[in-house]
């Protein structure tokens, strides 16, 4: 049986880019489910992608395709340590799930056996869904040949935890942390406790604010800044009912690369 294909790219939702993807991967593997993930992302924000990959492969089965059309890069195909692919221009998209899941193995994709053009990645995901062995795919990756962008090591204490932006939420305007759910209960912060929000960057602060730590928004009033586990398996932050990134910290939107923006997060009370 094929494996599901799942597209998604920068192209924006007008493109005819998924048509011709899915065409071709109809014609190579009929049999595969070709699934239109999504084409709307922010034109080359590789962390945005590598996130969005981080909080949906886990609900796929193994041995999945997912292909990224966003980038540039020489072509490659990650194998995950569950047995599904990430297929994408050599630039960081895999960071995330490679760092946290595990990264089995990485080959370069042989351009010219599957059609040497821009395509080429396209027809490899469609040979990979069809049951191509990974080891005929092309040559594997050196050490050090595979792209992956710094991911801050988060650190928790007693009281506190610190990490770095991980992803923008632009559709509601949240902001995603290096820190995960599971290592921020390390900190004996626990659900209704006052909490001091800090975010730097170049060790200058860019925006500072008190509330607490709640399960969602919904446990504020409108308006209000909340800390919550998000469903990525990582701290968010947000406005109950508005754009937090848009009312608290807009310069964020300008920045080359959101992770120049770190957070400090500490207890400052009991349950309020």
């Amino acid at each position: 049986m094929a494996s599901s294909v799942v597209i998604h790219s920068d192209s924006g939702t007008y493109s005819t880019l998924f048509a011709k993807t899915a065409g071709i991967i109809a014609c190579l593997a009929p049999e595969a489910e070709i699934v239109d993930a999504s084409q709307g992302f922010e034109r080359g924000n590789i962390r945005q992608i590598s996130a969005y990959l981080f909080t949906s492969v886990p609900f796929w089965p193994d041995g999945t395709v997912f292909l990224s059309l966003a980038g540039e890069g020489d072509p490659v195909a990650v194998r995950l340590a569950s047995g599904s692919y990430i297929i994408s221009p050599n630039n960081g998209t895999a960071t995330m799930c490679a760092k946290s899941f595990g990264a089995e193995s990485v080959r370069f994709i042989d351009t010219e056996k599957f059609g040497g053009d821009e395509w080429a990645l396209v027809r490899c995901a469609a040979a990979l869904a069809s049951g191509e062995s990974f080891d005929d795919i092309g040559r594997l990756a050196e050490e050090g040949e595979t792209v992956y962008y710094d991911l801050s090591v988060s650190m928790i204490g007693d009281g506190y935890a610190e990490g770095e932006v991980s992803m923008l939420l632009m559709t509601f305007g949240n902001i995603t942390f290096s820190i995960g759910t599971d290592e921020f209960e390390n900190t004996g912060i626990r659900t209704g406790d006052a909490v001091r929000v800090t975010f730097t960057r170049n060790g200058s602060i860019e925006w500072q604010a008190d509330m607490t730590y709640q399960p969602s928004f919904g446990y504020v009033p409108e308006g209000a800044p909340v800390v919550f586990n998000g469903s990525s398996g990582y701290m968010d932050i947000g406005l109950n009912k508005k754009n937090f990134i848009k009312r608290c910290i807009p310069q964020i939107l300008d920045a080359d690369d959101p992770g120049e923006f770190k957070v400090r997060i500490e207890k400052i009370g009991g349950k309020q």
